[in-house]
């Protein structure tokens, strides 16, 4: 009797553990603005003291883009429209985390010689990964009109769901340059360590790659940042976790590349 009682209270304390668990989680997920829910500031300060070569856009300065991004009843122009300036941001950023050179130069407003940094455009090369990294390169090259551009193709294993190298073409030179690579979300890191492998095979050392995506969530990152830890990530947003079911994240953006070109109802 005594038996069975005690395995009723086991129970029953283990469901209530689990509906606390479940509460909790619930509750993280709740988003502090419409349609924006990332990881808290602080939780981003620990990831980054793991991981100092992620780069994240400051919350103030993207927000409200992300948040049209997110609304799921946003229409193809707008959503568009607010991609693209999202994305002219971060390729801003990447280029401001790549190496530059200094030379002296006499200011033409100013009474003291001046420092200007400057770089080449044809030291970068921006690497699509297909299809939704296609959307990252109008602004990319409006960005770096003269960098190359390189083409990589990613695609699950219809049976194993691992990642698999379907194509991929790049400069004959791409070892000499400041690789940019563009996807629009890194989910569970696969697909974007199959890329950085793929580049690595051609040369390119991992510190001259910078992975450049719309949103992230922790366990991609973390996937991707101890196999690759010289390779920065740049990235808008941080979610908190993957839909365990459909490995899409929480609260995410949907299927980016559909919402992007259209290729679904609205």
């Amino acid at each position: 009797m005594n038996s069975r009682l005690l395995k009723i209270f086991e129970t029953g304390f283990l469901g209530l553990i689990g509906f606390t668990l479940i509460a909790q989680q619930q509750k993280r997920f709740q988003c502090a603005a419409p349609y924006f829910s990332f990881i808290s500031h602080s939780e981003l300060q620990q990831f980054h003291l793991r991981f100092p070569s992620l780069y994240v856009l400051d919350k103030f300065q993207v927000e409200h883009l992300l948040g049209v991004i997110r609304n799921q009843t946003t229409q193809t122009k707008d959503f568009r429209l607010y991609s693209d300036r999202l994305i002219r941001l971060l390729m801003e950023k990447a280029i401001s985390e790549h190496s530059k050179k200094l030379s002296p130069q006499e200011g033409l407003q100013a009474q003291t010689p001046a420092q200007e940094i400057q770089f080449e455009n044809k030291q970068f090369c921006v690497v699509v990964m297909v299809r939704s990294g296609n959307a990252f390169l109008s602004e990319a090259l409006k960005v770096l009109p003269g960098a190359s551009v390189g083409f990589i193709l990613v695609q699950e294993h219809p049976q194993t769901k691992d990642p698999q190298l379907i194509y991929c073409k790049f400069p004959e030179d791409i070892d000499q340059k400041q690789v940019i690579l563009t996807d629009a979300m890194i989910t569970t890191g696969g697909r974007i360590s199959t890329a950085i492998k793929a580049l690595q095979s051609n040369g390119v050392n991992q510190e001259n790659i910078a992975a450049v995506n719309i949103v992230s969530c922790e366990k991609g990152l973390s996937k991707v940042l101890h196999q690759f830890p010289k390779v920065k990530v740049i990235t808008a947003g941080v979610d908190y976790a993957l839909n365990t079911i459909q490995d899409h994240r929480f609260p995410g953006v949907g299927d980016f590349g559909d919402r992007y070109f259209g290729t679904v109802d609205q």
